[in-house]
């Protein structure tokens, strides 16, 4: 068919454009911070002074600049979004999303949640609710800064439904974890950390819900993995840091570790006795994994627990043990550097500079930022994460574009949900569309929401991928780790799917002939009308498709695309147009595509 050759023969020019080189260019070194934080202090009482770069509300002052910021700070914008934006507050905008009330998981699930649990009837649409929540929350959400950093925080405390048994057949499990970390993704670190430990799923997924203390006439011992899980992911990190990020050595200039096996044997024991709720538990698994854990005495060490310089009483109870650890492992200088330059890394860009990873660790220790119209936000108490996040997105390494080091690669599930915002995709119905089921495979987005391969998330943040220049350079990039031969046409074909509308072409019978026979309920009339885009803002620039150009540069790359890019989206709409005899629609079908998989889009700078 005329169509298939048409789309057959843009695959492998994309497939040409998105292969070229995605390695970040070498940079200088910045000037290191050396101030540190004083350990146990609620408040740093040696710190460098938080001081807010000298500048004017000037974020929004270009329509470019406007969606720089909404690049880092939402899963995407639309060209009215950006518009209306332009020359207004950024800082207003900061405290409106944080004053935005909460779109949780949890309520999307209990949709699909069948009235009879106990039937051994297999039902898709409850195992897969939180994938439904996430897309719809993530697309269609008003609270965007709160959901972009909730979803940043689960790639740091991460809990996975990837692995089959209780977190996938429960889905209320990773539900109600999500949710906790959604709640509290203005609150205060500390307090996450705390709701994390009693956290069901997580108790599952790190295998310490039910540890048992110790029988030394057995040989059991407690178990370690959420201990030692809790140190080197979750706060401090496996060596000590400097305020702003860089490794302590020793008199041998070796890294200085920040914690033992024997460290880990003795947190071990904390974390004893927890378990789910009883009461909770006889009314059903949903409820169970949705209610935190219960401490149960008897199952609890009551031996002295010592770790990280610290001691915790012999005789402690469980409740209270966990108080104590959190509180002492919370007060270590390591995770204001360690917790906050992952956050950077998540919305602005991999390789900060020492001074930028000092900043943002000092606006998480003092708990309080000012904001550039002179309004402080935070607590000022260590860990505030508002004045933490205003730190990261306000500072001018944010605000730059021109940073040799700056930027980050876009990860895949943020481009898919940027595509679906940017161009206001209509009837979010991820129920229908079978692709966003699992997009975990190299044939989709190798990403998948809130099932990420193991506790390390999807890629490690210092992954220097090897054999190239960035790597060579010293330069991360975490999110190559993902990027392969298979998964770069597996997002082009993925893309095209959705941009170019396949969904709408299904035979509506067929459709519900397959609805009918699986017996999902689900009407086929509305599957095809899921995800419907109609471009038309876009289609009426067709005939000028230089200002066409010119709109998708500003909505999907910030005002990114280099010339050559330009000339080459140009010159290709304008041969295929002219060969294909193009529509209008396809023409800009095209160019979106053309735009996503080059690497000026696939480079968020």
């Amino acid at each position: 068919m005329k169509q298939d050759v048409k789309y057959k023969s843009l695959t492998c020019h994309l497939l040409g454009l998105v292969t070229g080189s995605l390695l970040l260019i070498s940079c200088g070194s910045s000037e290191e911070a050396k101030a540190e934080v004083t350990p146990g202090s609620s408040v740093p009482s040696t710190v460098i002074p938080v001081e807010t770069p000298e500048q004017q509300d000037d974020t929004f002052d270009t329509d470019i600049a406007t969606a720089r910021f909404l690049g880092q700070s939402t899963f995407g914008a639309n060209y009215q979004q950006i518009q209306s934006l332009t020359g207004k507050s950024a800082s207003t905008w900061f405290k409106e999303q944080i004053a935005k009330p909460a779109s949780l998981i949890s309520p999307v699930v209990a949709e699909f949640t069948p009235e009879d649990l106990e039937s051994d009837e297999f039902n898709d649409l409850y195992i897969d609710s939180t994938t439904f929540a996430f897309w719809r929350n993530s697309i269609s959400a008003d609270d965007q800064l709160r959901q972009r950093v909730a979803f940043a925080l689960s790639e740091i405390l991460v809990v996975s439904n990837g692995g089959g048994e209780a977190l996938t057949d429960v889905p209320e499990a990773v539900a109600s974890y999500q949710d906790l970390l959604i709640n509290n993704a203005f609150g205060n670190y500390r307090d996450i950390l705390e709701a994390v430990t009693y956290a069901p799923a997580m108790g599952y997924y790190l295998t310490y819900m039910g540890s048992e203390k110790g029988d030394e006439a057995t040989g059991r011992m407690p178990d370690e993995n959420y201990a030692r899980e809790l140190l080197q992911l979750f706060t401090i990190g496996v060596v000590a840091l400097n305020l702003d990020g860089s490794i302590k050595t020793d008199s041998d200039n070796k890294a200085i570790e920040t914690y033992t096996n024997a460290d880990i044997t003795g947190l071990a024991r904390v974390f004893t006795g927890l378990n789910l709720n009883e009461v909770q538990n006889e009314i059903s698994s949903g409820a169970a994994f949705s209610t935190p854990m219960q401490a149960f005495e008897d199952s609890h060490s009551i031996k002295e627990k010592t770790f990280l310089g610290h001691t915790i009483a012999a005789g402690t109870d469980a409740n209270s043990s966990i108080k104590a650890a959190l509180d002492h492992i919370f007060s270590h200088p390591n995770i204001a550097p360690f917790i906050g330059k992952q956050l950077i890394q998540r919305l602005v860009t991999s390789n900060p500079t020492p001074e930028y990873v000092a900043h943002v660790a000092n606006a998480f220790n003092q708990g309080q930022y000012t904001l550039p119209d002179g309004i402080s936000v935070g607590q000022s108490q260590k860990g505030d994460l508002q004045a933490t996040l205003a730190a990261i997105l306000f500072h001018p390494e944010a605000r730059s574009a021109n940073l040799q080091n700056g930027g980050k690669i876009r990860e895949p599930i943020l481009r898919f949900t940027h595509w679906a915002r940017a161009f206001k995709v209509q009837n979010i119905t991820p129920k229908y569309q079978g692709l966003l089921w699992d997009t975990s495979g190299s044939a989709a987005l190798t990403q998948h929401p809130y099932r990420a391969s193991s506790v390390f998330n999807y890629f490690r943040p210092g992954y220097k991928a090897p054999g190239s220049l960035s790597g060579d350079a010293g330069l991360v990039a975490p999110e190559l780790q993902i990027t392969n031969a298979s998964s770069i046409p597996g997002y082009v074909n993925f893309l095209t799917y959705f941009v170019t509308a396949q969904q709408q072409e299904i035979d509506v019978e067929e459709l519900q002939a397959i609805y009918d026979e699986e017996g999902s309920g689900l009407s086929a009339e509305e599957g095809v009308k899921s995800f419907l885009v109609t471009y038309e803002d876009e289609i009426k620039l067709t005939n000028e498709p230089q200002k066409l150009i010119e709109r998708l540069d500003i909505v999907l790359t910030s005002g990114q695309l280099s010339d050559k890019t330009r000339q080459s989206i140009l010159n290709t709409l304008t041969t295929l147009a002219d060969d294909f005899d193009l529509s209008a629609l396809e023409q800009v079908q095209l160019a979106i595509l053309m735009v996503m998989t080059s690497t000026d889009y696939l480079v968020q700078k």
